[in-house]
């Protein structure tokens, strides 16, 4: 998150996906914070100041294994696999939906593994091989994939 936070401070846009917004907010939350307190201007080049503020502005925040998570349980689509007195502690990292739930972002620590995957179900998609329902769900998952590989492109967010 700090290296995030510096890339942020430069301008970048560090994240796509559903949640990336409120992730950008955050992080301009603590660059502000960081700028208009002259003590925690002073320790700008404290690793330590920077991730106590980013830990306290982003409690809810889950390191997913293809994204991040920015949990808010009424807007988590893996909350739906749950009954109903059992949603809202902590999100399902297992069922996460990262190309549609809106607590979900990428960043471009993440970027390799999607475009990795856009190859490999590209690839996939044209072996002779494969059966029309197997093409089909490739497909869809292929265009899932491609939401986000477009979006990390189009936003510069890649390495």
């Amino acid at each position: 998150m700090v290296d995030l936070l510096r890339a942020r401070r430069t301008g970048e846009k560090v994240a796509v996906g559903p949640g990336a917004d409120r992730l950008h907010a955050g992080l301009d939350t603590v660059i502000s914070t960081m700028n208009e307190d002259p003590v925690l201007r002073a320790q700008i080049a404290d690793e330590q100041a920077e991730a106590a503020l980013l830990a306290t502005q982003f409690a809810n925040l889950h390191l997913g294994t293809v994204n991040h998570c920015m949990f808010d349980a009424p807007q988590a689509e893996c909350q739906n696999e749950l009954p109903a007195d059992q949603r809202g502690t902590a999100p399902l990292i297992g069922a996460c939906q990262p190309d549609r739930c809106r607590n979900s972002v990428i960043t471009r620590r993440h970027a390799p593994i999607w475009i990795a995957e856009e190859d490999d179900l590209t690839d996939r998609a044209q072996d002779p091989a494969l059966s029309p329902p197997g093409r089909e769900a490739v497909l869809i998952r292929l265009a899932d994939v491609q939401r986000i590989t477009r979006a990390l492109r189009q936003e510069g967010v890649t390495r």
